[in-house]
């Protein structure tokens, strides 16, 4: 155990930055329920618990390094609205190479890290274990896209690639969401690999929608501009997941 000094407050402060977090492979976490659950499932994925002394006894048994502070010394470090008493540094999630012959989720330019955060939770939940994201989407390490996901960002296999060359693969079996595709209801699940979605204010791209073949939509009953894409990514995914024997 360790006092949290105003060196290690300015080191950890480095880790809100994707090129400092990057370049040391660990990140700054908030929060006891993901915490905990994440020294349940990952152990080896904690670096070091910050604590507030009041909360060191909760983790005694456990054999982790802690940095100890006060309250006001995690206000320095918080990137949420209330400050929590227990957070970790953690190392990144291990990352696997593309499987092509497992169902996938393709991310076309996602911009809102809660969005991102949800739809990577939504696929934890429906047995969709990797995700391909267009270069230009948000980083999926950011830890407002690791707050909305809770721990499945350490569950499903998250890459970042040319969006073309995966669809290449298996053309005849790659769905494009679109408000103009065709009831997705009538589309048989075990037809569907991979599925595309769209950013929510531009949808899928110009330039990938060209190499879809396949355009599957959700059917509107009433009034409203649009569906929320990581609403929508659940619907087309619990379609999806009704043969997915991955």
């Amino acid at each position: 155990m360790e006092k949290l000094s105003l060196q290690k407050i300015k080191d950890l402060k480095k880790l809100q930055l994707k090129k400092y977090r990057d370049e040391h492979g660990l990140l700054y976490l908030e929060g006891e329920t993901l915490i905990s659950d994440l020294i349940l499932e990952f152990p080896a994925l904690i670096h070091t618990l910050v604590l507030t002394e009041d909360k060191v006894e909760n983790f005694a048994h456990q054999d982790l390094p802690m940095l100890v502070g006060s309250e006001k010394d995690l206000e320095k470090l918080t990137q949420l609205r209330t400050p929590k008493k227990i957070n970790a540094v953690v190392h990144y999630p291990t990352q696997k190479e593309f499987d092509p012959l497992q169902s996938a989720l393709l991310l076309d330019q996602i911009q809102d890290p809660g969005n991102l955060g949800t739809i990577i939770r939504t696929a934890d939940w429906f047995g969709i274990n990797q995700i391909i994201c267009a270069p230009q989407t948000t980083d999926y390490l950011n830890p407002k896209v690791i707050h909305a996901s809770m721990a499945s960002v350490f569950r499903v296999n998250v890459l970042y690639k040319d969006l073309h060359a995966i669809i290449a693969q298996n053309p005849e079996q790659t769905y494009g969401a679109f408000m103009d595709g065709k009831n997705f209801q009538t589309i048989p699940s075990e037809e569907i690999k991979f599925l595309e979605m769209g950013d929510e204010g531009h949808g899928i791209s110009p330039e990938i929608s060209k190499a879809l073949s396949n355009r599957m939509g959700i059917p509107q009953k009433g009034h409203a501009e649009s569906l929320n894409v990581a609403v929508a990514t659940g619907i087309l995914l619990q379609h999806m997941s009704k043969s997915n024997k991955d």
